[in-house]
């Protein structure tokens, strides 16, 4: 499989080394944002051109389709009893469970000052960012651990007595539930309050357990855990597969061809990078300049402070999934009128190609919120001795601080450049693939990916001025 991949390898191999070598490695303090070592329009130009050159080498290195099959390896056996066994899957669920309760509480009864509570952490930093490389090397380990699974296995919910899902709905529950939670993230003004978090986790848990109960465990989390689902997603990434109940390894990144084709699918993609396209968007001058403007007219109408700031938000978060779902639909949509396809064995042709934005909504978590992680996660070593903020030190870490030394700006300009590029590359390689799949000939198939090619040359560079933008505002 490392064949495969062989030719994008070879066309941003190039940007890679230029983006760890050609500065100094000073080390400088950063939260979140970085000056940039090198002129910006420098990666702007490189990222259209290795987009460009992976475009002429798949058209001429890559003839007939290759990801709708891979070779999987079954593990060990030992391995497998290891990883498989009901021993190992209840330790690691009644810990999560431990630790949602201990998050639950700290939500509901600790302190309520910034920064001394752990409960903000651990949604927003381990539950929401922690989630994506988890699935990309392990695979969807969430699905099977999460809390919800273990209180109704304890409670024994009977699959047999559950109501069949319609199967219009899909996965639009997960895809609304993320919009919801990047909305509260993104635009609402105190996410991190205790009290708010705490009535979020109570009401997302009786409607996932509601879910559960009414149309059965195992179809709820395919379809209404939201982050069941959009980590299931994600996992397709990953080289690890359990197939058939057996744990085996496959090529990492190949599996996205084999997506599960459901409704709202398109959506909860559109969903997961456009709002964090957003949040990118939302730090830049480019926006805060806008947003006070638009904030003054509110006000003046007779909305107040709070009111103006949650509704722009809002536009603006709506905005960018509108555009990125029009700007998506209308390439998908050419792409088909160039070969005259109609329909393809997936329906759309949006949905046909939609599996070749996961590398991109992968990408986009990475580089967005690459320091984030690094930086904030450090502040789980502290909290976790005094999760409540009452003043403890269970572990002899409570005066442990946070080290925004701990990376350099030029490693993080390097991480995210390079998410940003290998994730529109890889899009572009399996929109490549699906194209051959579908066409009657390779030039036929060939042609219809120049939308494509446009597409994926705009999001890289909407991505890194996202990036750019936020960091020098």
């Amino acid at each position: 499989m490392i064949n495969k991949f062989k030719l994008m390898t070879y066309s941003f191999a190039g940007l890679l080394l230029s983006s760890l070598f050609a500065t100094s490695a000073n080390a400088h303090g950063v939260q979140g944002r970085a000056d940039t070592p090198i002129p910006i329009e420098a990666f702007f130009l490189v990222a259209a051109v290795v987009l460009v050159v992976s475009f002429v080498g798949l058209s001429f290195g890559w003839s007939k389709p290759k990801l709708s099959t891979y070779t999987w390896v079954q593990a060990p056996r030992f391995m497998q009893t290891l990883v498989l066994s009901q021993a190992t899957l209840w330790i690691f669920r009644l810990i999560t469970l431990l630790i949602f309760t201990v998050v639950l509480f700290a939500a509901m009864f600790g302190s309520t000052t910034l920064g001394s509570n752990i409960a903000p952490l651990v949604v927003f930093v381990v539950w929401w960012i922690a989630l994506v490389p988890i699935a990309g090397l392990f695979g969807n380990v969430w699905r099977s651990i999460n809390p919800w699974i273990s209180i109704a296995k304890l409670l024994n919910f009977k699959a047999e007595t559950a109501s069949k899902l319609p199967s219009w709905v899909g996965v639009w529950p997960s895809a609304a539930i993320l919009l919801i939670f990047a909305w509260l993230e993104l635009v609402f003004p105190t996410p991190a309050e205790p009290r708010l978090i705490a009535f979020i986790l109570v009401a997302y848990s009786l409607f996932t357990l509601w879910g559960m109960k009414k149309y059965g465990t195992e179809r709820w989390l395919d379809s209404g855990e939201g982050f069941s689902v959009y980590s299931g997603l994600l996992s397709l990434i990953s080289p690890v597969e359990v197939r058939d109940g057996k744990l085996g390894f496959r090529a990492p990144f190949i599996a996205a061809t084999r997506m599960r084709i459901e409704p709202g699918v398109v959506g909860l993609i559109a969903v997961l990078i456009a709002t964090v396209t957003y949040d990118g968007l939302s730090t830049s001058s480019f926006w805060k300049l806008r947003d006070i403007a638009a904030s003054e007219r509110l006000i003046d109408l007779g909305l107040n402070d709070f009111q103006a700031g949650v509704l722009i938000g809002t536009f603006g978060l709506l905005g960018s999934l509108f555009v990125f779902s029009l700007l998506f639909e209308i390439c998908s949509y050419l792409s088909g009128a160039i070969a005259n396809w109609k329909y393809t064995n997936a329906g759309r042709v949006a949905v046909a190609f939609s599996h070749s934005m996961i590398p991109i909504a992968f990408a986009y978590f990475v580089a967005h919120y690459f320091t984030l992680f690094v930086f904030q996660s450090q502040d789980l070593l502290r909290l976790a001795s005094d999760p409540f903020g009452f003043g403890w030190d269970l572990f002899g870490t409570s005066e442990r601080r946070i080290n925004f030394q701990a990376v350099s700006a030029e490693l993080i300009w390097g991480v995210q450049t390079i998410a940003i590029v290998v994730g529109h590359v890889l899009g572009l390689g399996y929109a490549h693939d699906r194209a051959l799949e579908i066409g009657r000939t390779h030039k036929e198939a060939l042609k219809s990916q120049y939308p494509m090619l446009v597409l994926m040359v705009l999001l890289t560079v909407a991505g890194l001025w996202s990036l750019s933008a936020g960091m020098n505002s």
